[in-house]
This record gives C-alpha cells, structure tokens and sequence, in this order.
C-alpha cells in the first residue's frame, strides 16, 4: 500500500491543491480510470479524426465528446478557423487532434514522412499537421481539404512541406513538382506558399504554382497572388487574374497575360484527344478526373503536339476533361474543361474498322509524342507500297475509300528520337478485308 499512496501524491485537486496521500483506495482507483480515459481520448483525436458537424452541435459538446472534456472546445475553434463558436453550420468537417488538413481524394501511392519517423505510405482520410513531408509517386494525385475549406491538389511527382498549418495561417512549402490550390476567402488569415525564390501570399484565390522541368513559376486562374521575392534586396510582384510570372531566370516577377484555354477538337478516333493548335504553343497538358472540380485526378499527360493518346489502363466511362498550354516560356495558361468518354480498353488496341464507305479507320497503341512511319501494301512483303507516310505523328490513320476488293496490310514503326536505331523499337502490323462490292 505504500507504494500505491506514493504514487498519488503528485495528484491535485480541481482547485489547484495537492490532494492527501491517504485518499481512499476507490477514489484513486476512480481517479486513475478517469486520468486513462482522458488520454485515450486525447490520443484518439490525435489519429486523423474529423467530425461532420451536425445541427445542434457545439464546440462544448464536441470537445466533450472526442476529448472526453468540454474544456479543449477553444483549441478546436482556433484549429478551424470558426469564427463564431455559436454559428457551427451542420455539414461543416472539423478536424480534431492537431490535423487541420486531411487526404481528402488520393490515387495511386503517396508518402508521409513525420519527424525523424520513417516514410510511411498514406491513406484517404489521413490526417496533415505541421511539419508533415508528402510526396506523390509517378501517376499519383493527392488532394488534401483544410479546415476552412480550402483545397490543396498536388499531383504526381510532387514534394510539398507543411511548414505552419493552424486555424489562422497556412504556409507550405513546394520542394518539387506541382501544387493547385483553390483558397476560400482568408476573413484576416493568411495562406502562404514558399518556393526556392519566391513567397507567395493569398487572400482568397485558384492559382497553380509550378517548381518542374527547371521552370519556377505561379500561374492565377482567378483571384490574385502577391508575390515576394526571397532575396538580399527583393522585389515584389502582384499577379492578378489570367496573369502569371516566372519566380526564377532572367525573365523572374514580370507579369505576363497566360495562353487561352485551348479548344478541344472532336476526334474520330477512340482513345485520342486532339486541341485545335496555338499559335506560339510549346506545348499542352491533359488532366483527366472524376468530378467537375479535378480534386479527384486519375490521368495526366503533356505532349508538345496537340494531340494525346489515351492509355489503356483506364477503366471505361466519363470523366472530366481539362485542357491547358504552354507559352514560350513555359508559363502554363488558363484550362478548358469538358467531358469525355473513354470506351473499353479492347477497343482502343491496334486494328482495322470499317466505316462503312469504303474507308478503313487503323489504330494501334502509343502515348503522345511519338512519331511513326506508317505504311499500306496490298502484299506481306510491303511490295510494293500502295501508300506510305514517313512521318506520322499519331498512333491512328484512315485509310481509302477502296474500290478493288482483297486483303490489305498495314503496319507502323517507332521512329521518335532514339528509338529508331533500337532494336526494341515499337512496331504493329495487321490486315483488312475488303469486300467484293
């Protein structure tokens, strides 16, 4: 029993005093059970945890019911940015424990690295707290919603620093990659993204900011972006909507007017995406996601060419479809969205399809970029050549009308730069039959 009484000494009271050693042995037994559940709850809420508010609820009850207290509801206020403790509006997500950002939408493998901790893969649903390291892999999308209802996409190939995150300021920073954020209106708080040369501040607004391919740059889709830069003697820049800047090179915190959203040209071939081109583009990109918003990125690509093939891998049905290209110097312009069908994968393998006038449609897999010599015989051996074209860039053809029937072979090859001479070089081939009339 001396042992046991030694232990509560260090006890007190809810008014401050050191309680008596001699406390009777089911008042401490009471005691301790309450001090356990106290830190099961603080640990509980400690683990991602949100809470969809719904009509009735208080920041008394809620600190009540995940914190096992009703006294932490000001730490849960100050987390979330609420202004008024009284008008909670039902449908609102809280997040509790420290996290005040979580994974909302993620596909594909995303990292996490906390502290001196080891890298550990992460999950929808988990929760971001300051000091966080999160990283995409090739073909992964991360979405993450804060507590004011802002939201952070960082696509694949990306490294984004959570440096403060709280109720009242927001500051990341990009260490490589992509990251798009549309920022809520901050009411008095401040949302900050670093990079290598520049910091960024917002006050409400959708911009990207790009640390890829030797380009540092922020682009402003709607809204406005003050720029600072991180220098001895730093200049200042305000980019406003349609606007963008480069934050590096020569040419850095020069306001420029950003490439208008491309227009999407109907294809008739399935699998392919073509964009009417722009003048002085040096290229484009293609996002393709599950809602309107493009919080939930499944595929991306960007070509120098206007034109994207469609991979395989992707399951059939509709999806939303973004657009965008590419100036001179690399600033990525404003997106045109629309929807698409992709059609079952069988479909968009190598073939020949009939369309019904005496014309044939071929297609055969690639990805956007690569350029084939395609050719047409009326012979296995390719001789001689009814039709040949040395350079095409694209991975469909249409071919005729024809008036002879019999059997035609097509094939093409992989000539893009280097993989011509290689003996792995991509190549397809097949037949058609044309019908006697």
């Amino acid at each position: 029993m001396t042992t046991t009484t030694m232990k509560f000494h260090l006890l007190f009271d809810r008014s401050g005093r050191a309680m008596p050693a001699a406390v009777p042995a089911s008042l401490r037994n009471l005691l301790l059970l309450l001090l356990l559940i106290t830190l099961a709850g603080q640990a509980f809420a400690q683990q991602g945890q949100t809470h969809v508010v719904r009509p009735g609820d208080t920041l008394w009850d809620i600190s009540r019911q995940y914190e096992q207290s009703p006294l932490h509801w000001r730490q849960i206020q100050k987390d979330n940015a609420v202004q008024v403790p009284e008008h909670l509006k039902p449908g609102q997500v809280l997040m509790l424990g420290g996290n005040v950002a979580i994974v909302a939408e993620l596909t594909g493998s995303a990292w996490l690295t906390r502290g001196n901790a080891a890298q550990r893969p992460l999950a929808r649903g988990a929760g971001v707290q300051a000091g966080d390291v999160l990283v995409t892999e090739h073909d992964a999308f991360l979405s993450m919603t804060l507590a004011d209802g802002s939201h952070v996409v960082v696509p694949s190939s990306s490294a984004l620093k959570v440096l403060v995150i709280n109720g009242q300021v927001v500051r990341f920073e990009l260490l490589s990659g992509r990251m798009e954020s549309h920022v809520e209106k901050q009411n008095g708080r401040h949302f900050e993204i670093r990079t290598k040369s520049a910091e960024l501040g917002v006050r409400g607004t959708h911009f990207r900011v790009r640390d890829e391919d030797n380009v540092v740059a922020v682009e402003v889709i709607e809204g406005k972006v003050a720029v600072d830069e991180l220098a001895a003697d730093p200049r200042n820049l305000l980019v406003g909507v349609a606007h963008g800047s480069l934050l590096s090179g020569s040419e850095a915190l020069q306001s420029h007017q950003l490439p208008a959203a491309p227009e999407r040209l109907e294809s008739a071939i399935d699998g392919d995406i073509l964009v009417a081109p722009q003048a002085d583009a040096s290229g484009y990109r293609l996002q393709l996601a599950r809602d309107d918003g493009f919080l939930q990125l499944v595929h991306e690509q960007r070509s120098i060419l206007p034109r994207f093939t469609l991979p395989d891998t992707l399951a059939p049905g509709f999806y939303h479809l973004r657009l965008t290209a590419f100036d001179k110097r690399q600033l990525e312009g404003l997106p045109s969205d629309s929807t698409v069908y992709v059609a079952a994968s069988a479909s968009r393998r190598s073939g020949a399809e009939s369309l019904g006038d005496g014309r044939y449609k071929i297609r055969w897999p690639g990805r956007s970029g690569q350029t084939f010599r395609f050719e047409l015989a009326r012979t296995a051996a390719f001789s001689p050549l009814l039709a040949q074209d040395p350079a095409f860039y694209g991975t469909t053809v249409t071919v005729g009308p024809f008036v002879v029937p019999g059997k035609y072979y097509w094939r093409s090859t992989d000539i893009s730069t280097g993989a011509a001479d290689s003996a792995a070089a991509l190549s397809f081939s097949g037949s058609f039959e044309v019908p006697a009339p």
